[in-house]
């Protein structure tokens, strides 16, 4: 009997342990968004972002980049923003690929920049979709490819990016027919393959 109770122990403990998890990410969450306790927002998320919580950490790199409730530290930034991109938070691609362009927290490099860019954008976020669109109308970190931009451009217009109708009809000045009618049906397959909600 002890040892059937001693064996079920660690499963009830993870049991027990998943709801807690969500309830402490929601409690930092709530620090943050609601109550604007920045400190009991970094430290509860701190313990869920090393637990590999990818949300906790995108939040942390929020915090140490805006110098929310505490001094701007980019270079941490960068390691959270990192560490919750590698897991395919989007989100977090968006943000690492800002500080790649800007070159802050980390060395400038545009190639990771657009590497960056392109996965959030692939995953729907779609302010990531508007600025693939100028890596692709200004050669930033890759070939520049006029179609490519206007795809990504009426992707981003489609979900709902306010400036990306306005980029996307400068752009067609410059485009041949051909060039603009490969653009639209580029974003109508990239729309069919991905029937998903955009990403805030």
């Amino acid at each position: 009997m002890i040892r059937s109770i001693a064996l079920l122990l660690p499963c009830l403990a993870a049991l027990l342990g998943a709801p807690r998890a969500a309830a402490d990410f929601d409690s930092a969450l709530r620090a943050y968004n609601e109550l604007y306790d920045y400190h009991r927002a970094y430290d509860e998320f701190l313990v869920e972002a090393l637990k590999g919580h990818a949300a906790a950490q995108f939040y942390l790199g929020e915090i140490c980049e805006g110098g929310v409730g505490r001094p701007i530290d980019y270079a941490a930034a960068y390691r959270w923003y990192r560490a919750a991109a590698l897991q395919g938070y989007g989100p977090a691609q968006l943000r690492l690929a800002k500080l790649y362009l800007d070159g802050r927290g980390t060395k400038r490099n545009d190639a990771l920049a657009f590497r960056w860019q392109r996965q959030a954008a692939e995953q729907g976020v779609v302010v990531a979709q508007y600025r693939l669109g100028h890596h692709y109308a200004e050669g930033i970190g890759t070939r520049r490819d006029p179609v490519l931009a206007y795809m990504w451009w009426t992707v981003a217009a489609w979900r709902g990016d306010p400036d990306a109708m306005p980029a996307r009809s400068r752009l067609a000045t410059g485009m041949s027919a051909s060039e603009v009618a490969e653009g639209e049906w580029l974003a109508r397959q990239w729309e069919e393959k991905h029937q998903t909600p955009p990403a805030e």
